[in-house]
């Protein structure tokens, strides 16, 4: 498990928590939202999303801030079930490209309280139809910030959580999440054109 308690830092607004010091640094990395903080406040959810370009696909980058009340096990796996079968490709072209997993989704749980957690998150790391699903705790009112573990992820989920850390102000360096992800496509191709040139050579003679 990886956890995060920082101090608030002194540039941050008064009384600000780590969920709207995450929503605030996704905005400045041109992050967009339909709704509003009165909208956060008043019903426990907001979205915010980035559209992304990975070689040839399309993609977004999507943070879910979800309040929730009693955070176990159950509420885990069904959060991360929904999410992931919510976004995860279903067309033809979709499935075709979802090896470039170019959609991730972050989805914040927001905890009510001022109890720690110490769930262990990385079992609930999904990659499926393109879609990458990574779940963080966030619980206010104590400061702290859980997220799986970075030293138990590899290839492409490893760069998405040091994305992450870079959001939180763990890393100053940016990360870009999707070069391991363009390096396996490109190899994977060198690849397949290696075994078609070494097919036709062979048909010749």
């Amino acid at each position: 498990m990886q956890e995060l308690k920082a101090e608030k830092p002194p540039e941050s607004p008064a009384g600000s928590d780590p969920a709207s010091r995450l929503m605030a640094r996704l905005e400045e990395e041109g992050f967009t939202t339909d709704l509003t903080g009165d909208d956060w406040r008043n019903y426990g959810e907001i979205i915010f999303r980035r559209a992304e370009k990975i070689a040839f696909a399309s993609g977004e980058t999507i943070f879910i801030f979800t309040r929730v009340r009693d955070l176990n096990e159950r509420i885990l796996h069904q959060t991360s079930e929904s999410v992931v079968n919510a976004y995860k490709a279903r067309g033809i072209a979709g499935k075709a490209l979802s090896v470039l997993q170019s959609t991730t989704v972050y989805h914040c749980l927001v905890a009510e309280g001022d109890q720690p957690h110490n769930d262990l998150l990385t079992g609930y790391v999904t990659r499926a139809g393109g879609a990458t699903f990574i779940p963080v705790i966030i619980v206010p009112d104590i400061n702290q910030v859980i997220y799986p573990n970075l030293e138990e992820k590899v290839a492409s989920v490893r760069p998405r959580i040091e994305y992450l850390q870079f959001l939180l102000g763990e890393r100053r360096e940016t990360v870009d999440m999707h070069r391991p992800t363009i390096h396996a496509m490109w190899i994977s191709l060198a690849v397949v054109v290696v075994l078609l040139a070494a097919i036709v050579v062979s048909w010749i003679h």
